[in-house]
């Protein structure tokens, strides 16, 4: 028995040592000086020898200190790989030792926890490897690295997850590779006998680590001293310059969401007044035309379509096929109104922009990556349904995939829709590659039409599914790029299934054109698509890390299509972001405004943009929400009154939000 046990080590440490010198090419690929391949073929020799080191007093206290020291920088080496990175990436000597120190502080609480050192590394080791490996996929099939709040939406991840193929690469197996060597050193000490040092070794643990966690949640100290904060804009950029461990962990401090500065629940009603000084509405702003004040009650459907955009707005390319033949067709006609939509999200993150278009709120004033629904929905929420409701509309959310994402079944039931339907409620339903098809998405919204209540106008809200992530299927590909160098497959799987959604939109269209009850129609994405960087890199004719942060924005632009069967103002509108859209769908349909509304149609005057990735004002000006500039005020006030209406339900001020000012403190 004690041979097979001593056998199986010996035969896994083996089996990685050959896999890890057949990988050579894939190491040398990450790190030109061979530095990780060494140090995988160093830890698997050191494996085997360990084998047959023998116990004497001296050298297990040398490989207890050894251990101490080393499993700490190796977890981090594994963690660094997985996220593309190698330690010497990260920049200065500092951040390498704030994240060996975030290690050990990990370490610690489980030594407190279970008083043993072998366990607290042990349980380390797999926590932070399984964090490292998360992280990497995440970062493949988002483009985003893993994030604290990303915990809470896991049964949505889940949900696509067998979407898409998870392979074995060389950073899986470097980080085996560092879990072996690891359990190797701890299983070689032999166990400590307890005595009353280990009284004194928790004590000293527990004081340590509880005044370096109130220190850094309570205070911030970190924060000056050390600049230990996020970068918001970039995440992905953050946990490669300073590390993904202390960037995750930094992040975990915003799980709370601060009040905004100078925030005063009082103040709020003569702030909002104070910033209404036009009644100039969105659509008289952009297009020099006012809406339609005659209609009345109109059907209004919103369709937020799954990575719905036009990537010209990168740079211009050429097909063989037109891929949104049908909305470019539209763009001199009569009552459509076009253009781009400025969003905070890329390849994922769909229920945010949802969140910005039916509250009017933005994810500027939330910490970049963080999830609205998922994080911060908890209760009542005024918005577009609820606008609606109070105006007798029926309020209809549909959204052909799984019912649970996103906290979605809570969410639509906070904003007032009267009911939700999901794919766990619809049957016979029409697939394009893995997900229902926009063709029978926008059928079933026109069978839901003629079965509605003829007593109330009809609202609904569809969330589509058809294109939808990954474009690697190679089930459609038959629009393809004739004018770049590159070869681009996932790009031209993209294409194809949006051509589709344009031909299922030409067919909802001309259905409404015969209807008699006046009707309007608004598409648009909720964000572009993931797909090869290489492609967004031939457009901009630089490398993404080379990007400005206002070329890198242009990357969060989708497009937006509204028609109407009745007269409204046409034309083309390039600002504008997703918390103005609904305000915009609102005047074109002549339906009642709240005091929130009419205070972004104001906003809207100055600053057309205002996104996680930026604002961009009425001049065309590129900035930062929080930099100092004439607009700063303006939009601390925007700040406030969202924070009032995302967060506080007891404090809210439901006259500002609402078109009954029921429960109004």
């Amino acid at each position: 028995m004690n041979k097979l046990r001593r056998l199986i080590p010996l035969v896994i440490t083996a089996i990685l040592l050959i896999t890890n010198i057949y990988f050579y090419q894939d190491y040398h690929k990450l790190d030109q000086t061979n530095t990780m391949f060494l140090i995988a073929i160093i830890v698997s020799i050191l494996s085997i020898i360990l084998k047959w080191l023998p116990h004497k007093p001296k050298i297990d206290r040398f490989v207890k200190v050894i251990t101490i020291l080393l499993v700490p920088l190796l977890i981090e080496m594994a963690v660094e790989l997985c996220n593309n990175n190698l330690l010497s990436d990260i920049e200065g000597i500092g951040n390498v030792f704030v994240n060996y120190g975030i290690i050990l502080l990990i370490a610690m609480i489980f030594y407190i926890l279970f008083a043993s050192m072998k366990i607290s590394f042990a349980i380390t080791t797999v926590v932070l490897c399984i964090f490292g490996i998360a992280n990497m996929y995440v970062k493949q099939f988002k483009g985003i690295p893993l994030l604290p709040w990303d915990i809470s939406v896991i049964k949505t991840a889940a949900g696509v997850a067998s979407n898409y193929q998870l392979t074995f690469n060389v950073q899986i197996l470097f980080t085996l590779t560092i879990i072996n060597i690891i359990f190797a050193l701890l299983f070689w000490l032999p166990n400590a006998k307890k005595t009353k040092l280990q009284i004194l070794y928790r004590t000293t643990c527990l004081f340590l680590s509880a005044a370096i966690l109130i220190t850094f949640y309570g205070t911030n100290f970190f924060q000056v001293t050390l600049g230990a904060t996020p970068d918001f804009f970039n995440q992905a950029r953050g946990y490669e310059n300073y590390g993904a461990i202390a960037e995750f962990f930094v992040n975990t401090r915003y799980l709370s969401l601060e009040k905004p500065h100078g925030y005063d629940v009082k103040t709020l009603a003569t702030q909002l007044k104070e910033n209404i000084t036009s009644t100039q509405t969105i659509t008289e702003t952009a297009l020099g035309q006012r809406p339609n004040a005659t209609v009345e009650h109109p059907n209004i459907i919103t369709i937020m379509n799954e990575a719905f955009s036009d990537l010209q707005v990168i740079g211009k390319f050429e097909t063989d096929k037109e891929y949104l033949s049908f909305e470019n067709s539209m763009k001199d006609d009569k009552n459509t109104i076009q253009g781009n939509v400025y969003v905070s999200t890329i390849g994922t993150g769909t229920s945010n922009t949802e969140y910005e278009f039916l509250t009017g709120n933005s994810m500027a004033f939330l910490p970049i990556g963080s999830n609205a629904y998922t994080l911060y929905e908890k209760h009542t929420q005024p918005g577009f349904a609820m606008t609606l409701s109070d105006q007798n509309y029926s309020t209809t959310a549909f959204h052909p995939y799984y019912k649970e994402n996103w906290n979605r079944v809570n969410t639509y039931q906070y904003m007032n829709f009267d009911r939700y339907i999901g794919m766990e409620d619809i049957s016979n339903y029409q697939k394009l590659r893995n997900y229902i098809s926009d063709e029978w998405d926008f059928q079933h919204i026109i069978d839901l039409y003629e079965q509605r209540d003829t007593a109330k106008p009809f609202f609904m809200f569809n969330v589509t599914m058809q294109n939808h992530s990954p474009y690697n299927t190679g089930l459609l590909r038959d629009v393809h790029i004739t004018s770049m160098k590159g070869d681009y497959p996932q790009t031209e799987e993209y294409l194809s299934v949006i051509r589709r959604s344009d031909m299922a939109l030409e067919q909802l269209v001309n259905y409404f054109k015969n209807v008699s009850e006046p009707t309007i129609i608004l598409m648009y994405g909720d964000h572009q698509p993931f797909i090869e960087d290489e492609f967004y890199e031939e457009l901009y004719g630089k490398s993404l890390h080379d990007l400005s942060d206002a070329e890198n924005q242009r990357r969060y632009i989708t497009h937006f299509f509204m028609w109407a069967n009745y007269d409204i103002p046409s034309g083309t509108i390039p600002y504008i972001s997703a918390n103005y859209l609904s305000t915009l769908l609102a005047e074109n349909a002549n339906v009642k405004l709240t005091p929130y509304q009419n205070f972004q149609q104001n906003i809207y005057q100055d600053v057309p943009v205002v996104s996680a990735l930026g604002c961009i004002d009425k001049d065309g000006n590129y900035f930062v929400y929080g930099d100092e500039n004439a607009h700063s005020n303006r939009l601390q006030t925007y700040a406030q009154l969202a924070y009032n209406n995302l967060i506080e339900e007891e404090k809210r001020k439901n006259e500002l939000f609402t078109l009954l000012p029921t429960n109004s403190k």
